[in-house]
């Protein structure tokens, strides 16, 4: 497969785990990237068009369901690593497995076309040398979800005299150091900016219109919550979210309301001369009337924000809760939507992106749920950094554009040879994710590549390749979910682009890839795992009591012969590697909880 060549476009997580991927499987594989390092948004950028972690940012998973599946996180890393960390880290995966000569950094991928002949895709980039248009047979989108900043509706914004930024170009609080500040958002960003600022600003206001499930990254033992997150017991959870939604949301939702009150409760003052139960009683009335988190979007919709140090920023007066941003009505003024106004010197917008599928003007978009079927290109591309431009656009929008893509990742039309890596959003570790997703997109494009060959690939009782399904069935299933999301959306505007539907997207994953997990290990009502009990009860207990890493992607041989498509390569260490984090995981178990009775 040497000589097919395949163009990967972004070096975050997912670009970089599809360029390991892909050449571990033999492709001619070469990514693109604008910054001149790996990283993605977790490389720090002063460059205001650049999205990225500030230097202060601290992941919002753990790191024993952090690592890669054959690229474990050091032991002296942090418990929840810091960005610094997190960029050393991909850094060093990148040297692991010499990858820094297939990169090609300070370079920009302004389009992918088709060629004339129909028989290879055109890569427009610009660099240093100008611009060039190169030749490839494949492409992976792994460019990011963060990149084409949104902001609301504002009417009158050039009534304000104030500086106005989106969060994408919020990169330290030095300069609005002693100023008045208003934090339009309330996602995980938002909170981060608006921590960042607390010292440092004269008064910081936030804006929200809704409330939002905020938690806290541990429980009240001190163990990280994902920690407790087994891969049989999330298998459970996707089940039931597929065949009872109606029980499992809001059963999700109360769990996850009740952890929030009671991480608030954690930060009450004067607490440890209170009963719990009335620390309890405050704390709710506080979420619900004084900062109006609740009611907010369901768990079935968003993810939830995930920071500790929120509740304290509260309690001391350091951030101030205020009604939804509505529009300026003069120099330094903002009006709210309850009528009130706030004066501030500037405006700080942390309401999220849109992914630019313009980028590839041929994928299809939309044709399903009463959308009619267009392409990305017929619209004008998001890429601009012109705030008025930016907001123009969002002025213009009324309904998200969903791209047609098969598992969240292949347009039909073009699944054989284009895969998107970007847009799924995924309730595990997104880095993770990536990763599987990469594998599944190597071992299904092998498949293709070598299915015309004579292979009797699965004739002997031999695993199946992973080949994709008819045209037709593909499109079938876009059409499903679309159907899906659009309703979803119709309840709750806050509905996520790319929410997967877990049930159906990791057995996807998994099986494409070849992990063999699910053969030997699901949820309780299958029965499958118990051969995996009687016969390596140590692997099943690492499995199924320990936290859900990513190292058994690589444990069970499932392709001893090494056919193209059939199952990716498995790393001699995987087992050492689990035994090594479960026994890391008990030992921090038993020393957190020993220091909380």
């Amino acid at each position: 497969m040497e000589h097919i060549k395949i163009a990967i476009i972004g070096l975050g997580p997912a670009g970089l785990t599809a360029l390991k991927t892909l050449r571990e499987e033999g492709f001619d594989a070469v990514a693109f990237e604008r910054r001149d390092e790996v990283g993605g948004l977790w490389s720090f950028s002063s460059n205001a068009t650049f999205t990225s972690t500030l230097n202060g940012t601290v992941c919002n998973v753990s790191k024993f369901v952090s690592g890669f599946s054959d690229y474990p996180v050091a032991k002296e890393c942090a418990l929840y690593p810091t960005a610094p960390q997190v960029a050393e880290y991909f850094n060093s995966y990148a040297s692991n497995f010499n990858l820094q000569d297939h990169m090609r950094f300070n370079t920009t991928v302004r389009r992918v076309t088709r060629n004339a002949s129909d028989n290879a895709w055109d890569i427009h980039i610009t660099n240093i040398d100008g611009d060039t248009i190169l030749s490839f047979d494949k492409v992976v989108f792994g460019h990011g979800c963060e990149s084409a900043p949104v902001f609301p509706s504002i009417p009158n914004r050039d009534k304000f005299k104030g500086l106005m930024i989106h969060s994408q170009a919020y990169k330290s609080p030095e300069p609005f150091r002693n100023k008045k500040i208003l934090v339009v958002g309330i996602g995980n960003t938002a909170c981060e900016v608006a921590l960042s600022l607390r010292k440092h600003a004269a008064r910081l206001y936030q804006s929200y219109r809704r409330g939002k499930i905020i938690v806290s990254r541990y429980y009240d033992d001190g163990t990280p919550m994902d920690m407790h997150f087994s891969w049989p017991f999330m298998r459970l959870k996707y089940f039931l979210d597929d065949k009872a939604p109606w029980l499992m949301a809001p059963g999700a939702d109360k769990m996850m309301i009740r952890k929030m009150i009671s991480d608030a409760a954690r930060f009450e003052p004067a607490a440890p001369k209170l009963p719990r139960s009335e620390r309890l009683k405050r704390a709710e009335r506080r979420v619900r009337e004084d900062w109006h988190l609740l009611p907010g979007p369901s768990m079935a919709h968003v993810h939830p924000t995930v920071q500790e140090d929120f509740f304290p920023a509260l309690h001391e007066g350091d951030i101030i809760p205020v009604r939804g941003f509505k529009d300026f009505v003069g120099d330094h003024q903002v009006l709210l939507d309850d009528g009130t106004i706030v004066e501030v010197d500037a405006v700080i917008f942390c309401t999220g992106y849109d992914l630019d599928f313009s980028i590839m003007p041929e994928l299809e978009m939309d044709g399903a749920a009463g959308s009619p079927l267009k392409k990305a290109g017929d619209e004008v591309s998001n890429e601009t950094t012109n705030q008025d431009e930016i907001i123009r656009k969002r002025e213009q929008k009324s309904k998200p554009r969903l791209p047609r893509l098969f598992q969240m990742i292949f347009p039909p039309r073009w699944a054989s040879s284009v895969a998107f890596l970007s847009w799924m959003a995924p309730q595990e570790n997104v880095w993770c994710v990536c990763e599987l997703a990469s594998m599944a997109v190597a071992q299904t494009w092998a498949a293709e590549t070598t299915k015309s060959k004579d292979q009797r690939q699965g004739s002997d009782g031999y695993r199946l390749p992973a080949i994709l399904p008819p045209l037709d069935e593909m499109n079938a299933q876009v059409d499903a979910y679309h159907n899906w999301w659009r309703g979803e959306w119709e309840k709750d505007n806050s509905m996520r682009p790319g929410y997967v539907l877990g049930y159906p997207f990791y057995r996807f994953l998994h099986d494409a890839a070849g992990t063999g997990l699910y053969d030997n290990l699901d949820h309780i009502f299958t029965g499958r795992g118990w051969a995996l009990w009687w016969n390596d009860r140590e692997s099943w207990t690492w499995l199924a009591k320990g936290p859900m890493n990513s190292y058994s992607w690589r444990l069970f041989e499932t392709n001893p012969r090494g056919v193209p498509g059939c199952g990716r390569k498995t790393w001699p260490g995987a087992r050492e590697a689990l035994k090594e984090a479960y026994d890391i995981f008990e030992e921090f178990k038993r020393e957190a909880q020993a220091k909380h009775q």
